[in-house]
């Protein structure tokens, strides 16, 4: 066996660390390795491999990625996140994923944990440490690589929904499409709020606050993105501050409440309108994701025309992204398809040269950019 050695300070050698060995927490190819299909086994079907590489990474300690797979390639999967503790996680995974392989495949089958939060027992790797970096009011999703704000592309700013007083989001996914972003240098932060003090205008003003402090972190570009409530307010924010952004992701933006209860609903196409009205000609760049099925959205469709509309008035890249069935409803974006298929769009609006980015209204794949 051939080994490499590098001269080390005062001419001492030293031996050269084996790419197997890397610490996944500084070295980003040590860190996709864990994880990778490698991790998987035989299972190579799409979901899986979109689940585990992308959208398990989203998680929040405590987290388990679990699936069962037969010889033919036919696989389940499933991983839960923000558990008590990492114990309550595997048991909690194991039941669950059990259940499910024992109704697609018969009884007898059971699952096998690929992964507990960083560590992949089968890869024989290092472990990756969940990342506790924060900056303000935003905090470093914690099994997305840290690259670094003198390092990184920029930082994605991802804000989750609003559920009421009594619902508490700051222990939900960050969805997979953010992980394409994160694979492509940028650190992706959390802007996680307490539901009792949730209202928009507070956390708008908290959003907004926060911004100068990337800056001075040493982030150079910002995105702001996020699902619902916070997909909304993150349009707002760019609005009132474009000079700090650089673009926003709006995943099935609402702020008026469900079409089964009583809410403002009526209010919200002309709200979106006025929403849009706000960015400026030049900037920020703007995507919007509207789903068929959305309870809390009027109009899908006319929320698209007007993406459509504000791009042709602005000089900067602007899309809506609306998806053909089956990807459908509110939540949307937690589909592996949507990752698959729409979230090149995300990726490409958010980095390529403007010439070169998508505007209009996309529904097909984006596997092109």
């Amino acid at each position: 066996m051939h080994k490499r050695w590098r001269a080390g300070f005062l001419g001492l050698a030293v031996l050269a660390a084996p790419a197997w060995a890397q610490d996944p927490n500084t070295d980003f190819t040590a860190y996709r390795a864990l994880f990778s299909v490698a991790a998987l086994g035989g299972a190579r079907g799409a979901a899986t491999v979109t689940g585990y590489t992308l959208h398990y990474r989203g998680a929040m300690p405590s987290s388990a990625f679990a699936l069962a797979s037969l010889p033919d390639g036919r696989a389940i999967w499933r991983f839960v996140g923000g558990q008590p503790g990492s114990e309550v996680a595997r048991t909690t995974l194991q039941a669950a994923c059990d259940r499910d392989a024992a109704a697609a495949f018969g009884a007898g089958q059971a699952c096998r944990v690929v992964a507990q939060d960083g560590a992949v027992p089968s890869l024989d790797r290092p472990a990756f440490r969940p990342v506790e970096a924060t900056i303000g009011p935003f905090r470093a999703a914690p099994l997305m690589f840290r690259h670094g704000p003198a390092a990184a592309e920029g930082a994605v700013v991802w804000s989750h929904g609003y559920g009421g007083p009594a619902a508490d989001q700051r222990q939900r996914n960050v969805p997979g499409a953010m992980a394409l972003l994160n694979d492509a240098g940028w650190d992706v932060l959390r802007f996680d709020r307490d539901p009792a003090e949730d209202d928009l205008p507070a956390a708008l003003g908290t959003l907004r606050r926060g911004l100068p402090l990337l800056r001075e972190a040493g982030y150079r570009r910002i995105v702001l993105a996020g699902q619902s409530r916070g997909g909304w307010q993150s349009i707002m924010a760019a609005a009132e501050r474009p000079e700090w952004v650089h673009a926003a992701i709006a995943i099935a933006p609402a702020a008026h409440g469900e079409a089964a209860r009583p809410n403002n609903l009526a209010a919200a196409s002309e709200d979106f309108r006025r929403l849009l009205a706000g960015l400026p000609a030049d900037g920020p760049r703007l995507a919007v994701v509207v789903f068929v099925d959305d309870p809390f959205d009027p109009d899908p469709a006319a929320r698209a025309v007007m993406v459509r509309e504000t791009a042709a008035r602005r000089s900067v890249p602007t899309l809506a992204l609306y998806p053909e069935p089956p990807i459908r409803g509110h939540g949307g974006v937690t589909d592996w398809r949507f990752t698959r298929s729409q979230g090149p769009c995300l990726l490409t609006l958010v980095q390529a040269p403007a010439t070169a980015a998508p505007r209009g209204v996309r529904r097909s794949p984006c596997g092109g950019g």
